[in-house]
């Protein structure tokens, strides 16, 4: 049964003990009222109590934690609903929202069902409501942002921007100069080659030399004007550049300082539309935008001073098509930006929808699917098609209209100014005006819209770079979760003993991942790690790479705390072989000298030699000079992993790390990286991790890890000949597994 809860069947307003309850929880807000309308409402839920609420704090639902069993989400067309199921066997709709407000809804049934089970909420669970919505509007945030581009302090954002402009003052009080310059002759050209030239010569039909004289100082300001435009463009191209140079560079430099837990919460096209699009908007509104605000304010600022000057009533009235034009255009722009919006995001499904197809064509062809995908393209390109004819027609239709609209003014000058011209028989009188005068209000007029409706999109335009600047400067100010400590110890040298002291790690202080670990590592020991997918394996080698800090106890090497080593010595002294090996772009040189630029290349081939590599890279016809292609794509999997393994042996560390680093490879390949790893670990502590554990015999000891905790510890022989032992069970099932593959191929030959 579904109950409907209504204010008028609200629950008695909540004791003094039930507010002290909802003063320390959390609020989501929900955007539909119980009858699915448009309306603002608020989820509190506490550890002992889960409330909903109006706008205006009347209380509509209020049910104690302890009576609900269950917490779900029902999706409808457009909408959903928070469900609850309670003790009684009831099941109770609690909330309703659209899709923008889904996100804060999920994160609310996480809440509950982590009160229900009795577990504390990790803390970014608990922050889930301000992580989704902006805290001061409740509007969404976007993706990977705390940036909400409604509330931004533009001006705190555009002065910490002049502040990266500091070290340039001069070259920017130069661009101001000549930027007054260029507007002052651009005005007064129309003064000379209109004005006067009507005026003066052609209407009393006198002084003919003077043509020739105009005509030449107008060339004259013409090409003056051109090379102070030019020479503003360049100085401001120069600085520009100097700056998006400075910002991208200690932006780049910012995310390789960051933490590992900082791209695990963020998808790496987000964070590379910082360096990118960001950066890059900014330079449009450094290098177009600064320049076409200030240019254009002193050439609007210009006309209505020589246009009052001349006749200061004609100029008032020609202008009063003014306010109607900026609002149309400001609605235009709205209107246009929500059309736009569709269309460009239409146009990146479909660039997807492509991307997605053509990466995939193999399964598509496997599966005779050929049909249905070009059904699926003609779908989504008739919607683009629609989105971008709606786009073309209006604004085929309406800058027409606008510019009629902006224009207008002009009819007043003619009528008013042509009878005043008329009147005066084209002579100057004290209330009257000449046929120049008239001229040149018409073409101050033409020059002046353009400007004024550029200017109707400066505050768009500096809205959408100050929320670029914004995302930009999120980044930099993000604080190193892992970095140095103060007082590091350089640690040139490392024997290699590490121990771990009640060490607890959690990745969201929610779940404990690593529980009270306890291991003590003689220098030049061999250690394989061994449990089930998710029990903690590869949690332990992050910990000692340190791409995180350990939330309890800690972790020593040679005595001291690897938070207290410098993290240059420690690096330089930890060497990681990875399940799925990284390669960069580049030559198989390259790759293999990574981890030391200076290697020559008789150290580049004994790595190689060393990690069974030499061979198949001769083989190749540009041998270490071949280009590995894009994640190494040009060589195989098993090539990629002994690349890896001999930049590794040249990195020579003193502590080895070894992911899964003969997973799925054959068993020839296998042999050959065996036999690498084998001259690899000679000399260093070694902690290993193995797909197959037939591969850890040789290592000295064991550790079995179950559910972030240490089981057992001992040698491969010790571990065996427990009969119950967790170790013996995973080897009882791999064989298991392996005997059935063995059947398998046996059948199908």
């Amino acid at each position: 049964m579904t109950l409907f809860f209504t204010p008028n069947k609200a629950s008695k307003p909540p004791s003094a003990t039930e507010i002290d309850d909802i003063q320390s929880s959390v609020v989501f807000r929900l955007d539909l009222d119980e009858n699915r309308q448009f309306a603002e409402r608020q989820l509190t839920v506490s550890k002992d109590r889960l409330q909903v609420s109006d706008q205006a704090g009347t209380v509509i639902l209020s049910i104690p934690m302890a009576d609900i069993v269950r917490a779900s989400i029902e999706t409808y067309v457009g909408a959903g609903a928070l469900k609850l199921a309670l003790l009684d066997g009831r099941i109770l709709e609690a909330g309703h929202f659209t899709p923008t407000a889904a996100g804060r809804v999920t994160a609310a049934v996480r809440l509950v069902e982590a009160y229900i089970a009795g577990e504390t909420p990790s803390e970014s669970l608990l922050q889930a409501a301000e992580e989704r919505v902006c805290p001061k509007c409740g509007l969404p945030l976007p993706e990977d942002s705390r940036v909400c581009n409604a509330c931004i302090d533009k001006r705190a954002t555009l002065l910490r921007l002049v502040n990266y402009g500091l070290p340039y003052r001069l070259q920017a009080l130069w661009m101001v100069v000549l930027s007054f310059v260029g507007t002052v002759l651009s005005l007064m050209a129309p003064v000379y080659t209109t004005k006067v030239l009507t005026d003066q010569v052609l209407v009393p039909h006198r002084h003919p030399e003077w043509i020739t004289w105009i005509v030449l100082f107008s060339i004259t300001l013409a090409l003056l004007g051109l090379w102070i435009t030019i020479l503003r463009g360049r100085t401001a191209a120069w600085l520009t550049t100097h700056l998006v140079f400075a910002m991208r560079t200690e932006l780049y430099a910012k995310l390789q300082e960051l933490s590992l837990s900082y791209y695990d919460k963020r998808q790496a096209g987000s964070i590379s539309a910082r360096v990118t699009q960001d950066v890059n908007e900014l330079r449009n509104f450094l290098v177009d935008g600064v320049q076409y605000f200030f240019v254009n304010s002193l050439t609007i600022i210009g006309i209505f001073v020589v246009m009052l000057r001349y006749n200061w009533q004609l100029t008032l009235l020609s202008l009063l098509p003014l306010p109607l034009t900026i609002y149309l255009t400001r609605r235009l722009w709205t209107m246009l930006r929500k059309r736009m919006h569709r269309f460009y995001h239409l146009r990146s499904s479909l660039g997807g929808l492509i991307n997605t197809v053509l990466s995939g064509m193999r399964v598509v062809k496997a599966f005779a699917q050929e049909a249905n995908e070009t059904k699926r393209f003609s779908q989504k390109s008739t919607a683009l098609f629609e989105a971008e004819l709606n786009v073309e027609r209006t604004m085929q239709t309406v800058f027409p209209v606008l510019g009629v609209v902006a224009m207008s003014g002009t009819f007043i000058i003619n009528f008013l100014g042509g009878y005043d011209v008329y009147r005066n028989h084209g002579n100057d009188a004290i209330h009257g005006m000449t046929l120049g005068t008239l001229q040149l209000f018409l073409v101050y007029l033409g020059m002046l819209m353009g400007p004024i409706q550029g200017m109707t999109r400066i505050a768009d335009w500096v809205s959408r770079s100050t929320a670029s600047a914004e995302r930009v400067f999120e980044v930099l100010d993000t604080d190193i979760e892992v970095a140095d400590d103060q007082n590091a110890l350089a640690m040139p040298y490392i024997e290699g003993k590490v121990e771990l002291s009640h060490v607890r790690f959690s990745y969201d202080k929610n779940r404990l991942i690593l529980d009270d670990i306890n291991l003590v590592v003689q220098p030049g020991e061999m250690i394989g790690l061994v449990g089930h997918s998710g029990a903690g394996k590869s949690t332990m080698i992050n910990l000692l790479s340190r791409f995180y800090d350990v939330t309890e106890g800690s972790i020593l090497i040679d005595g001291v705390d690897i938070r207290k080593i410098s993290m240059n010595d420690l690096r330089h002294q930890v060497g990681v072989v990875l399940q799925e090996p990284f390669l960069f772009p580049g030559t198989i040189r390259d790759n293999i000298a990574y981890a030391k630029q200076s290697a020559t290349m008789e150290e580049i081939m004994r790595a190689a030699r060393a990690a069974n590599a030499h061979d198949f890279i001769v083989r190749l016809p540009d041998g270490y000079d071949t280009w590995v292609g894009e994640r190494g794509a040009r060589v195989s999997g098993g090539e990629r992993q002994r690349i890896s393994i001999a930049r590794a042996i040249l990195h020579d560390p003193r502590i080895l790390i070894l992911d899964e680093a003969t997973a799925s490879v054959d068993t020839e390949t296998e042999k050959q990286i065996q036999e690498a790893i084998t001259r690899l670990v000679k000399g260093r502590t070694t902690f290993a991790i193995a797909h197959r554990l037939s591969t850890l015999r040789d290592a000295d000891r064991l550790v079995v890890i179950e559910k972030g905790k240490i089981v057992e510890v001992g040698t491969h022989d010790e571990l065996l000949a427990l009969p119950e032992g967790h170790y013996r069970k995973l080897v009882d099932m791999q064989q298991a597994v392996n005997k059935l593959r063995d059947e398998a191929s046996v059948i199908e030959g």
